[in-house]
């Protein structure tokens, strides 16, 4: 054979190339791939001689900054925990699916100072122009609205495919909690769709530019599940937030929360509710969108809805959905109960949501992108106050 031709290659192909590498292997750290995946990359190996040789030096450094950021996101991914040496106290500190409210006084009313500050923050935002107040915000109350079965206070829209629902049988049955102590892990608040959020404003206007979705945990689903743990924890229930965000992809969130669900699940296996918070979205054009919402003690609350599934259509494997249907009734007849109007009519369908995970799993919306942090914030606090009643009611030796 003869001598082997060397290939130049122009600077502006190693330049190209390292651009598409970190490009790609920032997707694959954002889908949640291990951090060895980066390492096998095959194009590179397809690489002339001279570009491999010229670029090696650049692709190692790129690599080893990957592989740091890769490792980062393995820490959190799935909201798994590397366990630490020390007691149990030293544990919980660490945790960071349980924060510090030890400033709470028990008052479901008053506005957490970090949500009035964000609001403030976005208010004087609008005011200098940044945000165009260009769309239409319309406020209704559910009852019976849409609800196929209703009896009392409590009301249902079925739109399975054959499952009916008689809610006298169920209500005069209940619902049964397993004999736990309930100040072990009991609850699970997770979010599939962490990112979800809401606006700052309360005037009958919303802008078109504002996000509707935010990274920011601070003011996203995460931070209306804090406002759920604190109330729980205030009212002796044990509770694991996961403040993990699962749809940074958005396709594939609920298998990536699902194995959320799971890791926890084993690690706590005391829990037996698991709530994935929700909020919902109605819009009647682009520039019209509606928000559910009914008055608690003077205060604008975002309505809730639940959601209960069942097997039917192309769902099953889903055996544990009549406990479910009978969780999310009774749960809903204790919110309205407490809190007129409160929940909106449950959303019944032949869908599993993970539902399926245990026999106390429901989904739940509270509000839409149009209601408030405030608003939404709020009604978090007063389910978290509505299922610490329905825990202490109803688990099988009280």
């Amino acid at each position: 054979m003869g001598a082997r031709k060397k290939i130049n290659v122009p600077v502006w192909f190693f330049i190209l190339t390292a651009l598409c590498l970190v490009a790609f292997s920032f997707r694959i750290i954002r889908s949640g791939a291990v951090p060895e995946r980066i390492m096998h990359i095959s194009y590179i190996l397809a690489m002339p001689e001279g570009a491999v040789s010229q670029a090696s030096k650049l692709g190692e450094n790129i690599i080893g900054f990957l592989q740091s950021k890769a490792e980062d996101a393995e820490k959190n991914n799935h909201g798994r925990v590397t366990q630490k040496s020390g007691s149990d106290n030293d544990e919980n500190k660490e945790n960071p699916f349980t924060g510090d409210f030890s400033d709470f006084t028990g008052d479901l009313t008053v506005t957490p100072d970090d949500i009035a500050e964000s609001m403030k923050s976005v208010k004087e935002q609008t005011e200098n122009g940044e945000y165009t107040e260009d769309g239409e915000v319309i406020e209704k109350t559910f009852t019976s609205n849409q609800a196929t079965d209703s009896l009392g206070n409590v009301h249902l829209r079925n739109v399975t495919d054959s499952q009916s629902v008689n809610l006298e049988e169920i209500i005069k049955k209940g619902c049964e909690l397993p004999e736990c102590d309930i100040s072990e892990p009991t609850v699970l608040i997770y979010h599939t769709h962490s990112t979800e959020s809401y606006i700052m404003t309360d005037n009958g206007r919303f802008s078109t530019s504002y996000p509707s979705r935010n990274d920011d945990k601070s003011v996203n689903m995460i931070r209306i599940g804090d406002e759920i743990t604190k109330v729980l924890e205030y009212n002796g229930i044990g509770v694991i937030h996961d403040r993990s965000i699962y749809d940074t992809v958005y396709t594939g969130a609920y298998s990536k929360s699902r194995e959320g669900i799971e890791a926890y699940l084993e690690k706590y296996p005391t829990i037996t509710i698991t709530l994935d918070i929700h909020r919902d979205a109605v819009y009647y054009d682009d520039l019209t969108r509606m928000k559910p919402v009914t008055e608690i003690e003077g205060k604008k609350a975002a309505q809730m809805m639940i959601i209960a599934g069942a097997e039917g259509g192309s769902v099953d494997s889903f055996e544990s959905w009549r406990t479910n249907l009978s969780f999310a009734v009774m749960l809903q007849k204790t919110a309205n109960d407490k809190y007129e109007n409160l929940m909106k009519p449950i959303y019944f369908c032949n869908r599993k949501y993970n539902m399926d995970i245990t026999p106390y799993s429901l989904l739940i919306e509270i509000g839409t992108d149009v209601n408030t942090l405030d608003e939404a914030a709020y009604s978090g606090r007063l389910l978290g106050d509505v299922l610490s009643d329905f825990i202490k009611t109803s688990v099988i030796d009280n």
